[in-house]
């Protein structure tokens, strides 16, 4: 696993959090030294949804 999904990981262990909170979160817990794009973001999601790491929201 790559460190900028295992940050996204580690942000939302606390539960849902939206786009902006998830990429804050992964800079400061890397110190900065990763700082996530929207569509590095979104695509790990996605991978995670897909491996069954993370649920997908339901869409309304």
């Amino acid at each position: 696993m790559r460190e900028p999904t295992f940050l996204i990981l580690t942000a939302l262990a606390s539960g849902r959090k939206h786009g902006y909170a998830l990429i804050a979160e992964a800079a400061e817990l890397s110190g900065n030294r990763v700082q996530l794009k929207v569509g590095t973001l979104y695509a790990a999601l996605d991978r995670l949804s897909d491996e069954g790491l993370w649920p997908r929201r339901a869409t309304r």
